[in-house]
């Protein structure tokens, strides 16, 4: 395997990961991924490329993922820690019957 290979494998996996937010609040919301996908990138995009807050955004299901989307982009530390607590209530409340 090339040191080429590799890089590219590398790179790959990172745009991978940096989607992982968009896709979990587009599963979460029950919107399509590539919307969630777009949300992400009209958030990450610089200011000067950042044109109006699209419509598709702000209505119904949409508008929870904006949501979303938005804190897993300004506050990642928050929206990682409310996954983490959200799933571990169903452990913690079995771990308090016993």
């Amino acid at each position: 395997m090339s040191l080429q290979t590799l890089h590219a494998d590398a790179q790959r996996l990172c745009l991978l990961m940096r989607q992982v937010p968009a896709r979990l609040s587009a599963r979460l919301c029950g919107v399509e991924p590539a919307l969630a996908l777009g949300m992400q990138e009209w958030l990450t995009a610089p200011p000067a490329r950042a044109s109006e807050l699209p419509t598709a955004f702000t209505t119904g299901a949409a508008a929870a993922c904006f949501a979303l989307v938005k804190i897993s982009v300004v506050k990642p530390a928050v929206f990682w820690g409310a996954l983490v607590a959200f799933a571990s209530l169903p452990v913690l409340a079995v771990l308090r019957r016993i």
